[in-house]
């Protein structure tokens, strides 16, 4: 799927998976796409053209298009990587490689792909909404770089783009922050100091869904999460999301899954 932040578009298909087994390798190899990768267990070593970085957990380490690299698990300490090619349309040049700290990410993503392998193609589009989200927060700096270098003595454009960034960048961290208390579009409006009709104009122009869709895929996202990593009773779980009963709660989520909490829960642990 394709998620347009003004003038970027960010295309994702899918999040790949390498286990942690000892001393595995990729060959050299490149892509057409960037690539992101983000290391969750151990250490290894990722090699191109022009030298070698190391790899560690909790980091991430984008590959511009074209690069040709390749991966090197240790034998004592084997290395997990998570890692998924996308497109960016929009910009006047390549981004640089990344390589930066990102922790506290393992348990998402491993979340995002059990949902990958157990979800239809009618709820892949959420997964896919949550990878665009982890992208855009890694390259939204570089980003930010090149818009400002690009209409540098042109405060009015550079103005006009980074407002409506920084508004959609704003209300996504609001929602994070307070999905469990599902939040409404005022509430989030008056957070961002504008009106709830631009608010939805701009979100849903930048984020191909409305607030409130965003806000339930977020919720679903998070219930998925609770159900899969801890062993928190259903009845606990909807009254975290202020969803009341638990047949309330079975219900709003199988409108997601197409299955009940508890069957989502059995299939993937039962």
């Amino acid at each position: 799927m394709r998620v347009a932040f003004d003038q970027i578009e960010i295309e994702v298909n899918y999040l790949g998976y390498v286990a942690p087994k000892p001393g595995w390798f990729i060959a050299a190899h490149s892509h057409q796409q960037y690539e992101m990768h983000f290391i969750t267990k151990g250490k290894g070593i990722n090699k191109f053209e022009s030298g070698q970085i190391e790899f560690y957990k909790n980091v991430v380490y984008m590959a511009p298009p074209g690069e040709v690299h390749e991966q090197f698990s240790d034998l004592q300490d084997p290395m997990e990587i998570f890692f998924m090619p996308f497109s960016i349309m929009g910009l006047k040049k390549d981004l640089p490689r990344i390589y930066a700290p990102f922790p506290l990410i393992q348990n998402e993503l491993q979340t995002i792909r059990q949902l990958q392998e157990n979800l239809g193609a009618l709820n892949i589009f959420h997964v896919q909404m949550r990878l665009i989200e982890l992208i855009w927060k890694i390259i939204s700096p570089s980003l930010e770089q090149e818009k400002t270098e690009e209409h540098r003595g042109s405060p009015h454009t550079a103005s006009v783009y980074t407002s409506s960034q920084q508004i959609v960048e704003q209300a996504i961290v609001y929602i994070h922050n307070h999905k469990l208390e599902n939040p409404g579009i005022e509430e989030i409006a008056a957070v961002c100091h504008i009106s709830s009709r631009q608010l939805s104009r701009v979100f849903t122009q930048a984020m191909h869904s409305t607030i409130h869709a965003f806000i339930q895929h977020e919720r679903y996202l998070w219930a998925c999460r609770e159900l899969l990593q801890t062993h928190k009773p259903i009845e606990e779980i909807s009254e975290e999301l202020h969803l009341g009963s638990k047949q309330y709660f079975s219900s709003w989520f199988k409108s997601f899954s197409l299955k009940s909490p508890m069957v989502y829960r059995n299939d993937n642990y039962g």
